[in-house]
């Protein structure tokens, strides 16, 4: 067995070719509802994945959910926070140019996937997946696909501001293409980002 993550959460093991996310239980909550709520936020965890499959975006194959666990693929690839790096400038494009796409068809698909992070997309066989959906939510809200956005481009920000550009916009040009609300969640962004350096003043 190997731990692949450790958060405040759950942990993440593989064993084999299997990937098994427990989550933690909370000792500050009641016993029989911290039960009641893992089992519930795995279940959910798990349709959101298999939502988000529907919607053509790839992830990996959920086998089961037994109580508070979540048992599925375990993906071989290497994440897209470790390569960007060494990536020339049209092989990263084309990369986030899929990031951009993938993201439409989940907020086309009415899914909210709220942690988007170069930690959570995965490049295996030429195929960019999609992982970890534990804070993932339904919404056709504007905004709440704006904020998605937002989180997406803080954490480019944050992890790669050397290539934030050649990332950004290559990103925003595929979701622009794909996505059906893209010119209102786009200027609900703007909104966000003024209202995020307002704060700051």
């Amino acid at each position: 067995m190997q731990i692949l993550k450790r958060g405040a959460e759950a942990v993440i093991v593989r064993e084999g070719n299997l990937v098994i996310k427990r989550r933690i239980k909370k000792g500050y909550r009641i016993e029989v509802l911290d039960e009641l709520l893992r089992k519930r936020r795995t279940k959910q965890e798990a349709n959101m994945i298999n939502e988000a499959r529907r919607a053509g975006v790839p992830t990996p194959t959920v086998f089961e959910v037994v109580g508070d666990e979540l048992r599925m693929e375990f993906l071989d690839g290497k994440r897209i926070k470790d390569l960007v790096a060494d990536l020339s400038d049209e092989k990263l494009a084309k990369l986030c140019e899929e990031i951009g796409r993938n993201v439409a068809k989940l907020h086309n698909f009415g899914i909210v996937h709220g942690d988007l992070t170069t930690s959570n997309f995965i490049l295996k066989e030429g195929k960019v997946y999609f992982i970890d959906f534990g804070l993932a939510f339904h919404s056709n809200k504007i905004e709440d696909m704006a904020y998605d956005l937002y989180v997406l481009k803080q954490a480019i920000i944050a992890t790669h501001s050397e290539r934030f550009d050649i990332m950004w916009q290559a990103i925003v040009k595929a979701y622009a293409s794909e996505a059906r609300e893209a010119e209102a969640v786009l200027e609900k962004l703007g909104e966000i980002e003024l209202r995020g350096r307002y704060k700051k003043r």
